[in-house]
């Protein structure tokens, strides 16, 4: 099955009208829903700063139909990453300066999971040479 992670800036710009890339990050969440696009992967790391950021920001209504909608598609998973991503990505957060310890924690899991692509609209992925970053609502695996 062909998976890609889901960063935190794709699934606040799907639920936040206001956001700049709004319509982008709701093509490539329709795209996922729909099958187009790789199965959307979503950690406990990814889920916890974007429930947390809408619910801080937005609403707690908001927060849980972004959850449940997540949740519910077919064309998303919500998983919880491995103990050894954290410790793995407090090293990459060492590294790389302009690299935050969420983002780190999203690279870990990546790197053990062998996932090349990332929808993400964050370019400080763009110093981890085993991540290819998407922006747009296009199928990399097509």
């Amino acid at each position: 099955m062909a998976v890609a992670v889901v960063d935190t800036g794709v699934l606040i710009g799907m639920a936040d009208i206001d956001d700049q890339h709004h319509d982008s990050a709701l093509e490539i969440v329709r795209g996922m829903d729909r099958g187009d696009l790789p199965t959307g992967r979503v950690t406990n790391y990814i889920a916890l700063e974007t429930f947390n950021w809408i619910h801080n920001r937005k609403r707690h209504e908001m927060a849980v139909e972004t959850y449940e909608r997540l949740n519910q598609s077919a064309g998303f998973e919500v998983l919880h990453a491995a103990q050894k991503d954290f410790t793995n990505a407090v090293s990459l957060f060492q590294t790389y300066e302009g690299l935050s310890l969420g983002d780190a924690t999203i690279a870990a899991y990546m790197q053990r999971e062998g996932i090349e692509y990332l929808y993400s609209f964050d370019d400080d992925f763009d110093v981890i040479g085993d991540i290819t970053r998407l922006e747009t609502p296009d199928n990399p695996f097509s």
